[in-house]
């Protein structure tokens, strides 16, 4: 038994009597959230806002499908947040309610994200329609042929339009494989009962030129390109979902105004500002206020820059975070500037305890540019007392997130004594 934990068995199950308490029960809060979940990325709202122009444009290139008729190929491109998967959401959900819809229409939605090769990308798709668990496909030891086959025999079974959603397509790394098989399998007689079609979504403007000319020449998609919001759109989405999320009057016009403005001004993203007003929310309740107000986005702001800032540093390649570990190390010291000369004198020290080759000073210069546009460092040319020019570097950002951000590489190389309070915290 682990010391300071209870544990009971799954029979003997005691209920607590109305008389216990928990220290959650003393929690006082304000009354801010009518529906919080109203706001989490994965809530599709019955109406899409701020969007009409693409919804439209998307319904047109679902008309042959609500006809009937053979239908287009469509590609959805546009930066993270931009309404994409909200608008295919709600798009289709549209179009199964129809009550004219002259066909049978069955949906086969995949994230992408995960999915490495075109191979596991058919199992995925195969097993969702295979009615019996017990027949699913494994994830290896069936030859290609076979997999596809599986596949297209289980969707010609459907009969009608089959609609397959592939998000973040670009994830799949062979992908002209699977598009190349399924806009061809009319032709090749692999589907004689079923039409086709497919609606892929992606961040990666160039997806499609990068494509084989082959997979291009059948594919011939209808292209919708999602653009950012601009602020008076972020408005629209915000306070349809303030409304929603919120109790009335809770949130003040100008928080509503000044997130929507910020979200225009970090590349247009609708899930930015959901989660400022998310996380302006939070502080509002924990600290027992009884509105949302701009100086709460104002501070939410701060805090979704740090954990943006982390979760880019988390991603990058191991040499540049190798650089971040160094730099957190040599700001722990006291008073002493942080040249380019000294952090990669560390940065090198490190990269050869791990077995790395360093790179060279120039290179290095790149990787000290890169964090710096990232927002995650900041470097400033200075003069010496020659007249010479040197950069000095500090962090952006709290030494704690960093080396937190930076778990796996502090794994490896180990924790620096200069740092070891903070770790240990």
């Amino acid at each position: 038994m682990v010391e300071g934990f209870l544990w009971c068995s799954l029979v003997e199950v005691t209920t607590p009597t109305p008389a216990m308490t928990s220290a959650f029960d003393d929690l006082s809060e304000s009354a801010i959230f009518e529906n919080r979940d109203a706001l989490a990325d994965e809530y599709i709202p019955s109406e899409i806002v701020g969007r009409d122009e693409k919804k439209e444009e998307y319904m047109n290139a679902l008309l042959p499908v609500y006809k009937g008729e053979s239908p287009d190929n469509i590609f959805l491109y546009g930066q993270n947040g931009v309404g994409k998967t909200a608008v295919t959401h709600w798009v289709l959900n549209q179009l199964e309610a129809s009550e004219n819809l002259q066909t049978e229409l069955a949906v086969l939605p995949i994230n992408c994200e995960g999915v490495n090769t075109s191979y596991q990308l058919t199992i995925e798709l195969a097993n969702q329609l295979i009615p019996n668990s017990e027949n699913y496909l494994p994830s290896t030891g069936h030859p290609e042929s076979k997999v596809y086959s599986v596949f297209f025999n289980q969707l010609d079974k459907i009969g009608g339009t089959a609609l397959i959603v592939l998000d973040e397509i670009d994830h799949v790394a062979n992908i002209d494989t699977f598009l190349y098989k399924a806009t061809r399998a009319a032709s090749y007689g692999d589907l004689t009962e079923t039409k086709l079609g497919l609606i892929g979504i992606s961040t990666d403007t160039a997806f499609g030129e990068n494509l084989s000319s082959d997979v291009r020449s059948s594919l011939r998609e209808r292209v919708i390109e999602f653009p950012p919001y601009d602020a008076s759109q972020l408005e629209q989405v915000l306070r349809q979902r303030v409304d929603t999320a919120f109790y009335e009057d809770v949130v003040t016009n100008a928080a509503i105004t000044y997130a929507a403005a910020l979200g225009s001004k970090n590349s247009g993203d609708a899930r930015m500002v959901l989660d400022l007003i998310r996380i302006a929310g939070d502080y509002a309740r924990e600290r027992g206020k009884d509105h949302v107000t701009d100086d709460l986005v104002e501070e939410a702001m701060d805090e979704y820059e740090i954990e943006r800032s982390m979760s880019v540093l988390a991603d990058l390649p191991e040499n540049i975070k190798i650089v971040a570990y160094a730099l957190a190390v040599l700001e722990e010291r006291e008073d002493e500037e942080v040249t380019s000369s000294i952090l990669y004198d560390l940065y090198s020290d490190f990269a050869q305890m791990v077995g790395h080759d360093p790179v060279s000073e120039r290179r290095a210069r790149d990787y000290y540019g890169r964090l710096d546009e990232l927002n995650i460092i900041e470097s400033q040319v200075k003069h010496d007392s020659s007249g010479g020019q040197y950069k000095s570097h500090s962090l952006n950002h709290p030494t704690s997130e960093v080396l937190t951000a930076l778990a796996d590489t502090i794994d490896t190389i180990g924790v620096h004594k200069n740092v070891q309070h903070l770790v240990e915290e």
